[in-house]
């Protein structure tokens, strides 16, 4: 009988979740600002290794420019001439993982390259829906996530408040950033370390794959690696490390092996603790990049991990998801162009999405917990959540429903006058206007890396 229940239950939460999954990926779709920036080409590469079985681009017909973003050989900024070879130059792991969906698209007449000449509006179109499904799996992870602590409905809401509160609507669904592929791996990093009983390999794999995607990523598996060495022993450790060696040394031999180093030629040198504290205020508070003002919801995940620290249920798993969140905030304001060119809202603070979410999953049990607490003080508690995320899903509408929104970038060039970001009289989220008919697609130079 025992046994039956659970199968029922599982079979319900697997229901709930695909249902989830589904509805998620089509509001995503349907939601009309698509557009291509540095991910531009990622898809003519994935064609290129199906065609051709190279990422060497040479053989298509691509748009050619003698101005910005022109910048490479009279080629667009994201792809370059490297030892006779055509190559996307970000990071290609976003762009492998998009593979199999690539391959469905050309199986189905969908091409980048229809004759071999390259099509802006084909990529933008399997953009939009890799973008999509992507981060619709993303947020089925956090269900997934919640679910190891929470009742169904509580998995549900704090599932759908990160899929329409955060950057997950605005930004990571628009189109196949390299976080976005990035944010799938880190998601299912945080799920097995809330499980408890990682699987190493497993979970070595994920963390090689993920600074493969983002490079920006080294630093927070350095603060993982030691979790799990004092969280697990030393023996899963060596498994863990052992994988994650393993498949970084395929992915050095391939950066090695076409670029001659191990990172995308894309990436710069950080800037460094210079003017550090103005940066990190910027990622934080500014009006068109703000953390706490684009996503007011994650003030309430703070507020229910310092109100109930003392009794958290996995406080190392807290003590984490707060330690790689200042870690990815530090690293993102050590760099000059902080802001992250032509984009909406904290769209470099995207990665530490899946930490809110645990640190939110923990908090929430520790105050359903809560025995002391009246019933006029937790529903003032629930109350501010509902409050809070209504604006944080009023703040991420425009960058998923308003082309005026994502204009605001480009009059006059954010990534000329920086200083536009600190405008409160004509903040981003305030540029509603015209909604462009679906797929609309553009490309911008957002240099910075």
């Amino acid at each position: 009988m025992r046994s039956d229940l659970r199968t029922g239950s599982l079979v319900k939460q697997t229901f709930v979740g695909l249902s989830l999954f589904l509805v998620v990926a089509f509001v995503y779709y349907e939601s009309p600002i698509h557009y291509l920036t540095d991910n531009a080409y990622s898809v003519l590469m994935d064609e290129a290794i199906l065609v051709h079985g190279t990422p060497d681009m040479s053989s298509y017909q691509v748009e050619h420019g003698q101005q910005s973003p022109f910048i490479n050989h009279g080629y667009l900024y994201t792809i370059d001439l490297v030892n006779g070879r055509l190559l996307y130059v970000y990071p290609w792991g976003c762009s492998l993982l998009s593979l199999p969906l690539v391959a469905f698209f050309d199986a189905f007449g969908l091409k980048v390259a229809p004759r071999g000449v390259y099509n802006v509006a084909n990529e933008t179109e399997i953009q939009a829906a890799a973008g999509a499904i992507f981060s619709a799996v993303v947020v089925a992870i956090f269900f997934g996530t919640s679910s190891l602590f929470l009742s169904r409905g509580w998995s549900l809401a704090i599932a759908l408040g990160a899929a329409f509160g955060t950057s997950m609507w605005s930004a990571a669904s628009r189109t196949m950033w390299p976080q976005t592929g990035y944010l799938v791996l880190i998601s299912l990093v945080a799920w097995e370390l809330a499980k408890m009983k990682p699987r190493p390999l497993l979970l070595g794999t994920l963390l090689a794959w993920a600074c493969f995607a983002r490079p920006q990523a080294s630093p927070i598996v350095l603060v993982v690696s030691l979790y799990v060495l004092i969280e697990f022993g030393l023996p899963v450790f060596l498994k863990y490390a052992g994988a994650g060696a393993a498949w970084g040394s395929v992915f050095a031999a391939t950066m090695l092996l076409f670029f001659g180093r191990l990172l995308a030629p894309s990436y710069s040198t950080m800037t460094g603790f210079s003017g550090l504290l103005p940066r990190a205020e910027g990622l934080l508070f500014s009006p068109s990049r703000g953390l706490l003002v684009f996503m007011p919801i994650v003030l309430w995940t703070l507020y229910l991990a310092a109100r109930y620290w003392w009794c958290l249920p996995q406080k190392r798993l807290a003590f984490l998801a707060l330690a790689v969140i200042a870690v990815h905030i530090t690293m993102t304001a050590c760099w000059g162009g902080w802001w992250g060119g032509w984009s909406y809202g904290p769209r470099l603070l995207m990665d530490t999405i899946p930490w809110f979410v645990l640190l939110t999953v923990v908090g929430v049990r520790a105050f359903l917990d809560d025995r002391q607490l009246t019933m006029q003080k937790c529903s003032a508690v629930i109350a501010a959540a509902m409050l809070l995320l209504a604006v944080s899903v009023a703040m991420n509408a425009p960058g998923a429903l308003s082309s005026t929104a994502n204009a605001w970038n480009a009059t006059p060039n954010v990534d000329q006058y920086p200083d536009r970001v600190w405008d409160w009289q004509r903040p981003q989220f305030l540029a509603w206007g015209v909604v462009l008919p679906r797929r609309h697609h553009r490309a911008s130079s957002d240099r910075w890396r």
